[in-house]
């Protein structure tokens, strides 16, 4: 077996060159559109980059615009935990639903997978239970939903688009 080093003398190495993948990764950190069949960036960088970074994509700082975000979940998030979030009636919510399809399910069930082992974000939860919708099949839909109290339970609809049909369904 040939040692992962020794991939500048192969086919494999020429065939990354013939692709130009070393100028589309720099392209990809700098906002370039490198995303062919859309036409447009594809800016998961920017979730990873500093504040302070800078990635433009459309003439826009999209690295800012990330921040901006990442900010308003945190605020959400520390609401939400803190039990200072009430629903209509006055209590606090304790339930929350997360309603999406694909990656919009994939990414928050593996953040959430990923937390039940720490510490700090177990201790943050107590109390609270985060369930997930991620298709329209009814028998799912139920398991979802099953023993919730709707007064004290959020639901989240979770898209890029909010374009997919399964999404919008069950929202």
């Amino acid at each position: 077996m040939a040692s992962p080093a020794l991939i500048y003398d192969t086919e494999q190495w020429k065939a990354l060159q013939v692709a130009k993948l070393k100028e589309k990764i720099e392209k990809m950190f700098k906002g370039g559109k490198i995303k062919s069949t859309e036409n447009r960036s594809v800016l998961h960088v920017a979730l990873r980059a500093p504040r302070d970074a800078v990635i433009n994509s459309d003439g826009v700082n999209v690295v800012h615009e990330v921040w901006s975000v990442k900010d308003k979940i945190k605020e959400f998030s520390d609401t939400f935990r803190s039990g200072s979030w009430v629903g209509a009636t006055g209590k606090p919510l304790t339930n929350v639903v997360s309603v999406g399809i694909g990656g919009s399910f994939l990414g928050p069930l593996f953040v959430h997978t990923a937390l039940q082992t720490d510490p700090e974000a177990a201790e943050c939860a107590k109390g609270q239970q985060l369930r997930f919708l991620a298709n329209v099949d009814p028998v799912d839909v139920a398991r979802s939903i099953k023993d919730l109290d709707p007064e004290t339970t959020l639901v989240v609809v979770v898209s890029k688009t909010f374009t997919t049909a399964e999404t919008m369904l069950n929202a």
